[in-house]
């Protein structure tokens, strides 16, 4: 319970950041059907109210993400059998009120969590049931990539399934690159020679801030850490290999400085823009490159309309030292069930749709850059009818699944550093700021991480390949 209350508080305070990264949505769904909506709260109203009711909650995004998410996995669910009927809620503070609910054993069947380490403090509470079972009945871990399923387990049991994958790289506009004569760059110099340009001509280097949601400095930080850095950095700490305070974490952070102080990361409007306003500069002309994770992509979507969305290009990002293509991965979300629910199995049937391609395929046509969902038949799946964002998103997916698979990635730290080390982590803009030196920075993290691998708050890691 210590742990719970720990997360507890945590959720409060991120409570405070939420309105966060653009615009998630919390009008309602334009619908004839009747809705509730109280304190960012939307539900649908039941369209079979005889069956019994399978319920589940989820974030608050856009109303057209909302209502695709309900045709998608409700209409599917709900029109396979005559029993049951899945039910999903939207909720703004969905972080906050999920933690409040299982402690007082009033949650949902199935339990949205924005990362494995909130899972982590379910499962040690007992709140969430072990998959194992499920896993093995579905073969989940062959389907799912290893390092996401890996990210999910806890003491060698499985208690949740990953959402999307979310994959690091370079969003450009291609009508910009056209008209500055630029190509996409596949070396590190060769892409800070465009930034280098783009602030000549008083354009921002890269599109990017964090206005009124502080963990966006991670997508920025994490993406020059790996691939500037070594893409190995977060892995051998993680896992106890070395400290967060050895030299050439330091010099990484320091190399994260350097590019904000020398105006790469928006200049001085880094904390004036959202990730919406950010990626409307792209869409404007107004910056040059987005270094961001793909799920950017559905901010994207409401900046690029129609034709226009055939202007986005994406690149991997270009890593020192390296030729092969690596890949900043990290989770969106992850679901578990309940450990109170009276619909286990049906629940496990719901989850396993979820690990299909089909629902992600079916998912990104109309929400593009959110569900890429990390299971290997993906690479397969015929997207031929797709356009837009969306193909861009199941190109992206498709380009780096294999590699992926193969062990060319590195650690995202909102996916895969534990709560509080990954709190001390987004104060990387201290140091950006030059309220902090990076070695104090380093020590300052690697104190919180080594107080979390001590009490056993890291979740499994798979090793890369390199």
């Amino acid at each position: 319970m210590k742990k719970l209350m720990s997360l507890l508080l945590s959720s409060a305070l991120l409570l405070t950041l939420l309105p966060a990264c653009g615009s998630t949505g919390t009008t309602p769904p334009d619908t004839s059907e009747p809705t509730e909506q109280e304190e960012g709260v939307t539900k649908t109203a039941r369209q079979y109210p005889d069956r019994e009711e399978i319920t589940m909650w989820f974030w608050g995004p856009a109303p057209e993400y909302q209502e695709h998410i309900q045709d998608v996995l409700c209409g599917w669910y709900n029109e396979s059998q005559d029993q049951y009927e899945l039910t999903i809620e939207f909720r703004n503070t969905v972080d906050v009120d999920m933690p409040r609910a299982l402690a007082a054993h009033n949650a949902p069947d199935i339990v949205y969590a924005s990362g494995p380490s909130y899972t982590a403090v379910y499962a040690n509470e007992g709140l969430v049931l072990d998959l194992n079972d499920y896993a093995e009945q579905y073969g989940w871990k062959d389907r799912v990539l290893g390092v996401m399923y890996d990210a999910c387990t806890l003491d060698g049991h499985l208690y949740s399934v990953p959402g999307g994958m979310v994959i690091g790289g370079i969003l450009y506009n291609k009508a910009t690159f056209e008209e500055k004569g630029w190509e996409p760059p596949t070396t590190i110099d060769e892409m800070v020679a465009i930034m280098d340009e783009a602030k000549a001509e008083g354009m921002y280097p890269l599109a990017a801030g964090n206005k009124g949601w502080k963990p966006c400095n991670d997508h920025f930080s994490s993406m020059i850490i790996n691939h500037l850095g070594s893409p190995r950095l977060f892995y051998d700490a993680l896992t106890g290999n070395t400290s967060f305070n050895t030299p050439e974490m330091v010099q990484a952070v320091q190399t994260s400085a350097d590019w904000f102080q020398a105006g790469y990361l928006a200049g001085n409007d880094y904390v004036n823009l959202d990730s919406q306003e950010a990626i409307q500069t792209l869409k404007d002309g107004r910056s040059a490159m987005a270094m961001v994770p793909t799920l950017y992509i559905q901010f994207a979507a409401q900046s690029f309309l129609g034709e226009e969305a055939d202007q986005v290009g994406f690149v991997p990002m270009p890593t020192v030292g390296m030729d092969e293509d690596v890949y900043d991965v990290s989770m969106n979300c992850n679901f578990a069930i309940n450990a109170d629910t009276k619909y286990a199995d049906e629940c496990a049937k719901i989850l396993d749709y979820m690990l299909t391609a089909e629902f992600g395929g079916k998912m990104t046509e109309g929400w593009p850059g959110y569900w890429a969902i990390p299971v290997k038949d993906m690479a397969n799946y015929d997207a031929s009818s797709m356009t837009g964002l969306s193909k861009l998103t199941m190109d992206i997916l498709q380009q780096a699944i294999d590699s992926i698979d193969a062990g060319y990635f590195c650690l995202h730290p909102s996916s895969f550093f534990p709560s509080a080390t990954v709190t001390a982590f987004e104060d990387i803009d201290t140091v950006w700021q030059g309220v902090m030196t990076a070695e104090q920075f380093c020590q300052t993290v690697d104190a919180e991480l080594q107080n979390d691998i001590a009490n056993g708050l890291v979740c499994p890691l798979t090793e890369p390949a390199y």
